[in-house]
């Protein structure tokens, strides 16, 4: 009796974002989830911005800064490129057939796209009086939400040799955000907002329909290619922040970010064969999709999938020698108030928290063309991510008092990831970033209006550090499989002889090097009313 597998990858990368009108996910870029910065100001600078905090999206990145803004929607829009290639190495004890790749050796290097994706920026801040402000932001994940990887459906060799773990992702985390700032007492603002988040995902991978020696590759052989689809339509969250100015030239920040899990609920398609072979079923019918499946196996949304998102921390120390005769009471303008500004921030995110992406499967349902075989309760994808801190620092040139000004920035991540649990989904290791960019400021009409236009831009990169795992014999991230263990064994108090779960491959899939890099470009424009 031949049991199929499920193979579903989840990919977060929570790079989202087509829709400027909507709220957008935390743009943090500490947690392993995310790369780099949202935002013009914010990313120019390296990320060391939230004790400045000086622009409509400190709603979601300091809320506290929203005190004593002027009234101000801004609109911009990062460029992110990301490129990860994966060289695999075959496990020794890889049985597969027909792959063109002997045990201990390696695959041909492949990589997905790399396509440059967009991700909006949008938000406005309104002042209610000169102590407190009102934000709203519309801000996407700092991600590429899309992944593409070549040859992943191809039925003769060479199969993509990534299958196993991401094939495509198409991926959507918005979080509308809506917060309040006060200047509680002088110099002391204090603030906080709301988060309302949604999520959908759609991901595809490949995996192994029987547990067995010696079974050929390929989609037309021993392997079933399996699309999950899902949401979760309320993701709620809170951002908090603090901003104390002790001196006309320092500020002193603090920011924390909590956000639930993504508790997703959908359906899974899966296909087996090729050509006029090909079978589909999906869990969204009644039957399965699979002829002589009785009604009511399969009911529409009973898959779940749940994706940790990581809490967050930063605290940031601004030092900013101002003009003279600057008009600092319940203002916050860096722009025209000072000369310069330089910073440092601290870092913090959960990343421990995301021990893996879980999907859990109904019992009993089947894979069309295999009989008597089954999609595995238990389809979850170990990651063991560990808690990630950073450093950052920036700062700000006014070259033309409230003209122009010129900024740049650096930062640095430990590593979220052992080699062990390596992935091409998320880059889970040590990160160094540089970045830069500028604003020019167009005042409309002669003092004292304050209405003016801005247009800003921004460029960064972020070097990632290469993830290897070349033991041929090491333990890695198992695929999931179709049968419990490696025939003829049989498990055992749930666990496979030699250690391997059930419905597990004998070896990793995982093997290898993993390469990465990302890249961003910011252009935005700013009104201020």
């Amino acid at each position: 009796m031949r049991n199929p597998i499920f193979g579903a990858r989840a990919k977060l990368a929570l790079g989202l974002g087509a829709a400027a009108v909507l709220c957008a996910g935390s743009a943090r870029a500490t947690t392993v989830e995310e790369v780099g910065d949202n935002g013009s100001e914010q990313m120019g600078r390296g990320g060391a911005w939230v004790a400045r905090a000086s622009d409509p999206l400190a709603a979601f990145y300091n809320p506290a800064g929203l005190a004593g803004q002027e009234t101000r929607l801004t609109l911009q829009a990062n460029i992110n490129i990301m490129k990860t290639c994966f060289t695999r190495l075959k496990a020794t004890n890889d049985t597969t057939q027909g792959d063109g790749t002997a045990p201990g050796h390696d695959y041909p290097q492949v990589c997905n796209g790399g396509t440059p994706f967009p991700d909006p920026q949008i938000a406005m801040t309104y002042r209610l009086s000169p102590r407190v402000g009102l934000g709203f932001a519309v801000v996407a994940p700092s991600a590429s939400g899309q992944s593409t990887w070549p040859n992943s459906d191809s039925t003769t060799s060479p199969q993509s040799p990534n299958r196993y773990l991401l094939t495509s992702a198409n991926t959507l985390l918005l979080t509308p955000t809506l917060a309040i700032g006060a200047e509680v007492v002088d110099r002391l603002r204090l603030g906080i907002g709301l988060i309302w988040g949604f999520s959908t995902v759609d991901f595809t991978n490949v995996a192994i329909v029987a547990n067995e020696n010696n079974q050929p590759a390929g989609l037309g052989g021993n392997d079933v290619k399996a699309e999950l689809q899902a949401k979760d339509l309320f993701i709620p969250g809170v951002v908090g922040g603090a901003l104390w100015s002790p001196t006309d030239q320092i500020d002193i920040a603090g920011w924390y970010k909590f956000i639930s899990d993504i508790n997703a609920k959908g359906n899974v398609i899966t296909t087996t064969g090729s050509g006029k072979h090909l079978l589909v079923g999906d869990t969204m019918d009644s039957d399965c999709g699979v002829r002589g499946t009785a009604p009511g196996t399969c009911s529409p949304n009973s898959v779940s999938v749940k994706v940790p998102i990581p809490m967050e921390a930063k605290v940031g120390f601004r030092f900013h020698q101002t003009r003279p005769g600057a008009d600092m009471v319940h203002r916050r303008d860096p722009m025209s108030q000072d000369i310069y500004d330089i910073e440092a921030d601290l870092t913090w995110a959960h990343d421990s928290q995301f021990q893996s992406i879980n999907i859990a499967i109904p019992n009993g349902i089947p894979v069309p063309g295999i009989t008597g075989s089954f999609l595995p309760p238990d389809a979850s994808v170990p990651h063991d991510y560990k808690d990630v801190y950073g450093a950052r620092f920036g700062g700000d040139y006014n070259v033309l008092p409230d003209q122009l000004a010129i900024r740049a920035g650096a930062y640095f991540e430990t590593a979220a990831q052992s080699s062990q649990y390596q992935n091409i989904d998320f880059a889970g290791q040590q990160r160094v970033g540089i970045a830069g960019g500028a604003t020019y400021r167009v005042h409309l009409g002669d003092a004292p209006t304050k209405r003016a236009v801005e247009f800003s831009v921004g460029l960064g990169h972020t070097f990632i550090a290469t993830s290897s795992n070349t033991n041929p014999n090491g333990p890695g991230l198992s695929g999931l499989a179709g049968t419990l263990c490696l025939a003829p064994a049989e498990p055992t108090k749930g666990v496979c002889p030699g250690g391997t779960g059930q419905y597990r491959t004998a070896w990793p899939v995982n093997l290898g090097t993993i390469t990465n890099s990302f890249t961003q470009i910011n252009v935005g424009a700013s009104y201020r009313f």
